[in-house]
């Protein structure tokens, strides 16, 4: 943990970052710090934060992970309430925008709190690229978020319930592609739903050198052979296959597992339903995220409760002169972040802080 505490000192140097120690844990005695900028993070904040670490009654903490369980707000809650991290840069990042980071002695994985859904769909490198170029990824992370989570729903739906929908020549292929195929397409897509989740598994647990390589051709020879012996339908191989690759592109782990998982959900409610099934389980998860909060606030914020100030870096980012002000999880006197312009245009120069 020093060293950890040590590699954020590197970043921040101001005399205002406060490091908080506590032990957690009756038998293994867990060294556990929370930092925090003083005047940035609000003092509640911290005293919460502080009194639930307080509150753990376990024999042992190993990792992070143990804490996240008994601090977050919604326990029974399938969307992460808190990010874990393991770069110095995004965790100073953060502080800087007011959160606070834990760190836990034994795990390089540091959690940050509060978070929202649209800090997890962000990255590190947003903000080391030029700004048009990150809008134009983030608009993409936004689409292949919804396919990652209705893409197989939806051909679901479609070719069972509504297949008046589709063009006649596209119905007349995938009718064609079917022949012969002696399941339902629910059946066909839980059987390459579930094979691609194994596989992804499975070249996890293998070793670097051949894991990514099993995955990858795994899927391949899995996905042709299924076609070829009349189990599963080409088109169904085309959609699991855009599924994963969309799954792919949400840049924090712990979020996509969710959407993965939702993604089951939406496929039987599309194979009872229809298109009404989607709506309705696309509607309960925004109105479960519309009530979720992270460490008392609303995991959608800038978009309900809307605040303008947080939307200049929710589905764009804005240049960084442009983001004069810190998220809304700031403390109210202190949420100017660039100094006061002395001109504007070209060669801008701001005055310290």
């Amino acid at each position: 943990m020093r060293i950890n505490t040590a590699l954020l000192r590197f970043k921040i140097k101001t005399d205002k970052m406060r490091l908080k120690s506590l032990v957690v844990g009756r038998i293994t005695k867990t060294d556990v710090a929370v930092a925090y900028i003083d005047g940035l993070a609000k003092q509640e904040l911290v005293d919460s934060v502080v009194d639930r670490l307080q509150q753990i009654d376990m024999d042992g903490i190993l990792e992070s992970g143990y804490i996240e369980e008994w601090i977050e707000d919604n326990p029974s809650s399938p969307f992460p309430q808190m990010q874990y991290s393991e770069r110095p840069d995004t965790i100073a990042a953060q502080l800087l925008e007011g959160k606070i980071a834990i760190f836990v002695d034994g795990t390089p994985f540091v959690l940050v709190a509060p978070v929202t859904l649209w800090q997890l769909l962000q990255s590190s490198e947003d903000y080391y690229e030029r700004y048009f170029v990150v809008n134009f990824i983030r608009w993409i992370r936004l689409f292949f978020l919804v396919v990652a989570l209705i893409l197989p729903g939806l051909y679901i739906a479609v070719t069972t319930y509504h297949q008046d929908m589709l063009p006649s020549t596209l119905m007349l292929s995938i009718a064609t592609a079917r022949e012969g195929i002696p399941f339902p397409v629910i059946i066909e897509a839980l059987i390459m739903e579930i094979s691609f989740e194994a596989l992804q598994e499975a070249g996890i647990r293998l070793p670097k050198t051949i894991g990514q390589a099993v995955s990858i051709l795994g899927a391949l020879v899995i996905g042709q052979a299924s076609v070829q012996a009349g189990i599963v339908s080409a088109p169904m191989v085309i959609v699991v296959s855009m599924t994963g690759i969309a799954s792919f592109t949400l840049p924090r782990f712990n979020l996509a597992v969710t959407v993965r998982m939702l993604r089951f959900i939406i496929m039987f409610l599309a194979a009872v339903f229809g298109l009404f099934g989607i709506v309705v389980g696309t509607v309960w998860i925004l109105v479960h995220l519309t009530q979720l909060k992270s460490f008392g606030v609303p995991y959608l914020t800038g978009v309900t409760p809307y605040r303008l100030r947080d939307f200049k870096d929710i589905f764009v980012r804005v240049p960084m002169w442009k983001m004069e002000d810190r998220p809304h999880s700031s403390p109210l006197d202190n949420r100017r972040r660039i100094g006061t312009p002395k001109q504007r245009g070209r060669g801008e120069e701001y005055e310290g802080w």
